[in-house]
This record gives C-alpha cells, structure tokens and sequence, in this order.
C-alpha cells in the first residue's frame, strides 16, 4: 500500500492536473502547425507549413497563399478565321492524318485539337522558408527556395531574386534585405532600376531591383535591419552588421541567433545572455538569457520585448525577464504585436495574449528565473549560476552500514539507498535561487549608490567632505566585487 501511494503521488508530482488557460480561445485553427507570425501596419501574417495566411486585426482570416510560382503562361489561341486540322497538319510538314505527338503538339498551337493533360507540380516545389514585414505597410515580404515573393490577403506573387534559396528576409522603412546562406541582398527605398528614385515605401515592387552588398562566412540564424538602415546579420560567430555600402563590421563574438530591433534598439539572444545595443555603440549584457528561441517587439510597458519558446518571457527594458503564467509548458512558435494587440502562435493556433492581464506576475515571479539587468559603472552582471539549483533531479545518496553478531558468525550490511526529489519539500532544505535572487537585488541597489556617489556633488550636497564621498565609493565597490 504505501509503495502504491508512493507511486500515486510521484505521478501528480510528474503530471500535475492542467490548469484553464488564461488567456483568450483560438481565433484560428490551421491544419498546419504554425512557424512564425509578423504583423504589419493592420494585417497577420503566419507561416504554416507551405502557406502563408493574412489575418486582420481581430484575428480574422482574409486570405492566404498556397502555391508560390512564376505567373502562368498565356496560352496560344487560334486566330479567328484560321487554319482547321488538316491545313495546320500540312503545314507543318505533316500528313493530314498524322495522329503522333508531333501532330498534336502542331494542332495544340494553333488552338486546335484535344487539350493535352497539364502535367502535375513537380514534389520540388517552392518552400516558404520566412517571413518580415514593415510597421507602415499590410504587405508581406516571404523568403522561399526560389526567391522573394510580395503577398497580402489577395495573393502571392514574385518580387525578385528568382531561383536564389534564400533563408531568411527582413524590411523596415521601405529597405529590404534577404539573405543566403552565403550571400546578402539588398533593395534599398527610393530607387529603382534605373535610379530614379521613384518609389518611396516597402509596397511596390515594380522596377525593384536587389543587389549583392555582402558574402557571408557562416550560415546566417537571424536577420534584422537597424535605425540606420543597417543590416544586422546574427551567425555562429556572433553579430554582423553590414551597411548599404557592404562596409562590414563584427560587434559581437558571441554564438547568437536571434535578433530583433524596436524603437531603434537592437535585443540579441546569443549563447552566453541578452545584448542590447544602438546604432554606433557596443552591444552591451543586460542579463542571462531566457529559455526562449525567438524575440520580438511588443507594445510598450512590461511587455516591451516578448520571448517565446517553450512558454512566454516578457520584459520592459531587455534586462530582467518575467515568464508568463498563461503559457507555461506551451511550445509557442512567435509573437505579432498589431497596435496594442499581442498574438501568439500556438502549435495550430493564433491566440492573442493580454499584455497587462498578468499585473501580478512580477510578484509571483520564481527567484531563480530572474534574469537582472547590468547596473552600474564597469562591472558585469553578478554571476548566479552556481547560486541556482540543477534543473536535473539529482538523486540523494544515503549509505548505511551495519554489523550483525550472532553465536556463530559475524557479518557486515552495507545498503545505498538512492532519493529522487521529484517535487519541493517545502522547508527541508534552503532554495539556493532564493540566495541567488537576494544578491542579485543587493548588487543592483549598490550599483545605484555607487552611481549617486559618482555624478557631480549638488547644491545639497556642500556638507558632504570629498575625502568622505570617496572612501564610501570605495566601500561599495570592495563590497560590490565581495559579491562576486
């Protein structure tokens, strides 16, 4: 009985009863998986499987793109008063009862004879591979194995580079730029192929012509383009950022791959943490990185920037990072933010999140899933990985050993006896997350003093000795590297 309890209670810990979601039903359910979703000016767009859908901004599907090929040929007709079967026949050097293949390809360009069968789609077709939009525009910009293709709720249609793999495409301000896996194209705004300066925004395509601006050493993982108009290119490597003249120039040495720009500001996941930076500066660490895959802008407030990947991390400034209790355990493929509308996708679902319905999160937030931004002059994050418990449940080893004596004999017992912890015993042992997450907040206040101590003495401040205003700074930062 109690092995049979035991075993109970270790699959409630295992498989605990699923709560309600808290956030809003489905608005659309594909047959599809969905891979990725960006928003426009007023539309959704969502990749699924080999088609691309268009939502407005209720979540309302308006159309979407299936087939991604060339526009079909017109086909030839006879002209009024033409030719009948045997004359077409005799003209093309034929009998006039030829009935072999070249007879009827002969007829089926004067429009005459049976339609021959249209042979079906190769199984190599065109793959959709990504997709990007601009804040000003309801158009969508798709990356495929044969080129860029330009849709919206009436359709897809080729927009260049016809016949390159491209892997990954971004647009912002009327810029577009599209990348190989060993090339980087762009189509700057304003001009067209002959240099006239002739269109103004992302939309049109007419004239549109890419050029080469730049070779890529490694196979790029994201792409983005900066406030200046400037590619970011993230690879194993780190972080590219290429400008419109091809002059090229590495911030970042660091594996990453993803990259997002909002309001000017560029947010990196790469392997070692979060990097934020502005055109012309460095990146800079503003703290460990979430468990996420992809990042992308959200409205403004504690949802600023929005992580998905198994669950959704929110944060206002980059830095600390607040995971989302209506998602938890969720794979979520991407984030759209459509005005002050946050849509998610979710396995075959597009499912809106409110930003602010979760106020109290910051409060229920776990110690050891805070991710605290860098504060103060010159020093990094205070490193919590040794502070933070395994997230393996490493077993407790207890030995024992014991003597038997008897009349006859003695003998010796020894038995291990191996502990699971698959759920919290409340009070049997001290959370090191809750030690990790009390260092990090006592480094952030001493970050601010340390920075009070350090700007020009105010008017206030006449009473207060220099020799006295150093030897505090010199305390704080002797207790700032004790953290350490």
């Amino acid at each position: 009985m109690i092995a049979a309890a035991t075993l109970a209670a270790a699959t409630l810990v295992l498989f605990p009863p699923r709560r309600a979601a808290a956030f809003e039903a489905p608005r659309v359910m594909t047959g599809h998986p969905l891979d990725r979703v960006v928003a426009g000016a007023n539309r959704l767009f969502a990749l699924s499987g080999t088609e691309v859908r268009t939502f407005d901004g209720n979540g309302e599907t308006l159309g979407r793109c299936a087939g991604f090929a060339p526009p079909p040929q017109k086909e030839r007709r006879a002209a009024l008063g033409g030719l009948d079967a045997e004359e077409a026949l005799r003209a093309a050097g034929l009998p006039d009862d030829d009935s072999t293949p070249e007879a009827e390809e002969a007829l089926e360009d004067e429009g005459l004879g049976p339609r021959r069968r249209t042979r079906p789609p190769s199984d190599g077709g065109i793959l959709p591979r990504a997709l990007a939009t601009s804040e000003a525009s309801d158009v969508v910009w798709i990356a495929t194995s044969s080129g860029v293709f330009r849709g919206d709720e009436n359709g897809c249609l080729p927009a260049g580079l016809d016949g390159r793999d491209l892997l990954l495409v971004a647009a912002a301000g009327g810029t577009l730029v599209a990348a190989t896996d060993n090339l980087l194209f762009m189509r700057a705004a304003g001009v067209d192929q002959a240099g006239n300066g002739s269109r103004s925004d992302g939309d049109s395509d007419d004239g549109a012509s890419f050029t080469v601006i730049a070779g890529l050493t490694e196979r790029p993982r994201a792409l983005a383009l900066g406030a200046d108009g400037a590619a970011i290119v993230a690879d194993d490597d780190g972080v590219l950022v290429i400008g419109g003249d091809g002059a090229t120039g590495r911030i970042l040495d660091r594996p990453t791959d993803a990259v997002v720009v909002c309001g000017g500001v560029a947010l990196a996941l790469a392997d070692d943490g979060v990097y934020r930076w502005t055109p012309g500066t460095a990146p800079v660490r503003t703290s460990d990185r979430p468990p996420v895959r992809a990042i992308a802008c959200g409205p403004l407030g504690e949802a600023r920037w929005i992580g998905t990947g198994l669950g959704v991390w929110t944060s206002p400034e980059g830095g600390t990072w607040t995971e989302r209790t209506e998602t938890l355990g969720r794979r979520v493929a991407g984030a759209a933010t459509l005005g002050e509308r946050v849509w998610l996708a979710i396995d075959s679902s597009l499912v809106e999140l409110a930003p602010t319905a979760d106020e109290g999160a910051a409060a229920r937030r776990s110690p050891g899933r805070s991710f605290m931004a860098e504060v103060g002059a010159g020093l990094a994050p205070i490193p919590t990985h040794r502070l933070v418990a395994p997230t393996l449940p490493w077993p407790e080893i207890t030995a024992l050993l014991g003597v038997a004596r008897t009349p006859d004999r003695r003998s010796w017992q020894v038995m291990m006896l191996l502990t699971f912890p698959l759920g919290r015993a409340a009070g049997r042992h001290a959370d090191p997350t809750t030690v990790a997450a009390e260092s990090a907040r006592r480094d952030q206040s001493l970050a601010r003093e340390q920075i009070d101590l350090g700007a020009e003495a105010g008017p206030n401040d006449d009473q207060v000795d220099d020799s006295e205003r150093e030897a505090r700074l010199d305390s704080v930062r002797q207790e700032r590297e004790a953290l350490r």
